[in-house]
């Protein structure tokens, strides 16, 4: 964190609406200039008037036209490939052009980039990544030019994102939601500045100590990517030309960090250990001597440099975009999303065609179909023999191309409680408030929950999986408590819950509550090493099924138990020693 609280502090809100607008405004200027050079950039803000007057200023500046495409857009249409009609009115095929060969050095904006599809993006960043797109389908194969740059705008809620290949290829990252329309001016820059950085960029080349200090200040925030030093080292130098100061400018640096670094940012800048007193630095000065013979001292402009920027951010627009930046690198979902994806014959969502046969229950595709045929149609004119002039067309069952689909099977959270007395006494409390938060988060999103208790000398399932909210909540509400830990039961109970869940074409996870303390064996013994060796049996049973978990140490300290459990488990150990039930669903909603 940083050193001084009142560092972070913004004097006003007019100052940070300004400083927010004044780094919009920058990027604006930094687009027109570099264009696909910098690959684009991601704007989060929502539909309102801010996003539209920025939009225009950078028309304003790059003085042409932008582009809108969805994000929806189908291959076709993107990349190219056979034009259906006039291949059948020719016989042979024609090429249709696709739209990012149409916008070949054309500004493009993407609205809910957030909803890009994952078979669609790959099309996007090749055409980020080399100012091209190859095509081959449909018995075509041709490269073109498609020199884009992109405006991503990002309208999600909570952990929406646009794909992460797709924001690695965006040198910049903005947000506009703070700033009021009462906030914006016009822009400081004209056409004829952005012409003239445009000739300066063309001409020079790169300091090497600007790119050092980049480098370093880029390693120090934990960003590795060498996309990113190239994006922030050419975002430099025009910044530095559009304000006319030097590279090494606090404000030209401090503008990088807060554009393109920033965003990316997985790790804040570490704090300087303060100096031991002077008799340990006396008692220490010969190994000191030795060291730094060896060791080269930090340079301390970096880190000055990060704070001083960072400290120009609202703290609370700093902690999103490092935990959006860390919740994207760990590529977490929350709580009750649906279950893992399936190929279907008829429903779901269409994500492409193959060959098939419509004899075993598929949709066949006409277009795809037709697009197979066109081809062939001279050549197979010339081969019918059968002396009958024919106005049809000739599609064989080689042609046809079917739907492939694709949906989401249902998913079942299964929550087993530690009823034990050793629990019970402790967290029984904060345990059923978690879990009816967590069982409302999974009603929003269609997930059905089931409850297995184990107390005594064996486990139950108290609530086979169902998607009534009432009726979960009443079953948790009259939870019993007392009674040893039969762990290893509930844990075979839980994995023969799972399999059958697994069975019935749904996915299985499962979020264990317990403080880990195992002393009732399989057969009823009380014996805390029978029971901790049945546990572990059992755990590594269900390790081995891969259903993602999570056990909630539900003790008062955190317990080695419950870690070696977890661990077994191969799932997530979350400790929570002073928790509450808002806690818990938090957490849990995390990391899951």
């Amino acid at each position: 964190m940083l050193a001084s609280s009142e560092l972070s502090q913004p004097s006003s809100p007019e100052l940070e609406v300004s400083s927010l607008w004044r780094d919009a405004q920058l990027a604006a200027a930094v687009i027109a200039v570099t264009g696909h050079q910098c690959g684009g950039i991601r704007v989060s803000a929502q539909p309102g008037p801010v996003r539209d007057f920025w939009l225009s200023t950078l028309e304003h500046l790059q003085q042409a036209t932008i582009r809108k495409i969805p994000s929806n857009t189908p291959t076709d249409r993107l990349l190219g490939g056979m034009d259906l009609t006039e291949s059948m009115r020719l016989g042979k095929p024609i090429l249709a052009t696709g739209v990012l060969t149409e916008c070949h050095e054309r500004t493009i904006v993407m609205p809910m980039a957030e909803r890009l599809p994952k078979e669609y993006s790959g099309h996007w960043c090749a055409a980020l990544d080399s100012g091209k797109i190859h095509v081959a389908r449909d018995g075509l194969t041709h490269t073109t030019k498609a020199a884009i740059t992109l405006i991503a705008l990002d309208e999600g809620i909570d952990e929406e994102a646009p794909p992460m290949a797709l924001l690695e290829r965006l040198a910049l990252s903005i947000q506009l939601d703070p700033i009021s329309i009462h906030g914006v001016d016009d822009t400081v820059f004209n056409p004829s500045d952005i012409a003239r950085v445009k000739d300066k960029l063309r001409v020079c080349s790169a300091n090497d100590a600007t790119i050092k200090l980049l480098a370093e200040l880029a390693a120090s925030l934990g960003v590795h990517s060498t996309r990113s030093l190239i994006f922030a080292v050419t975002t430099c130098r025009v910044i530095a030309w559009l304000l006319d100061l030097p590279e090494t400018h606090n404000d030209v640096i401090g503008s990088v960090i807060r554009l393109v670094l920033l965003p990316r940012a997985t790790q804040l800048p570490q704090q300087k250990v303060p100096e031991p007193p002077l008799e340990e630095q006396e008692s220490e000065a010969t190994e000191e001597n030795k060291a730094q013979e060896q060791t080269p001292e930090p340079p301390g402009a970096t880190e000055e440099m990060v704070q001083a920027a960072a400290a120009t951010l609202p703290p609370e627009i700093l902690t999103m975009l490092l935990s959006r930046a860390e919740r994207s690198r760990q590529r977490q979902n929350k709580a009750g999303n649906a279950g893992h994806l399936s190929q279907d014959k008829m429903r779901g969502r269409p994500v492409g065609v193959r060959r098939g046969d419509i004899k075993r229950g598929h949709r066949i595709d006409i277009p795809a179909t037709l697009r197979a045929a066109a081809p062939l149609q001279h050549v197979r004119a010339q081969w019918d023999s059968s002396g009958i002039t024919k106005r049809g067309l000739y599609i064989e069952s080689a042609d046809i191309m079917v739907k492939r689909f694709e949906q989401r099977k249902s998913s079942v959270m299964i929550f087993v409680v530690d009823a034990s007395g050793s629990s019970a006494y402790q967290r029984m409390a904060e345990a059923k408030g978690a879990i009816e938060l967590i069982l409302a988060d999974c009603y929003s999103h269609r997930t059905e929950v089931a409850l297995i208790t184990f107390k005594g000398e064996s486990a139950e399932l108290l609530l086979p999986p169902t998607r009534s909210l009432v009726r979960a909540k009443r079953t948790v509400a009259q939870l019993p408590g007392g009674g040893g830990t039969p762990m290893g039961a509930a844990l075979q109970a839980m994995h023969d819950l799972a399999l059958s869940v697994a069975a019935s074409g749904a996915t299985p996870s499962f979020i264990l509550l317990t403080d880990g303390a195992a002393n009732v064996a399989r057969d009823g013994t009380k014996s805390r090493s029978a029971g901790t060796e049945d546990a572990m049996s059992a755990a590594k049973a269900v390790a081995s099924a891969d259903y993602r978990g999570i056990l909630v140490d539900t003790a008062t300290r955190p317990s080695p138990r419950a870690r070696d459990l977890a661990a077994a488990l191969d799932a997530v150990y979350l400790p929570l020693p002073n928790a509450s039930a808002e806690s818990i669903n938090n957490s849990v909603r995390a990391l899951n």
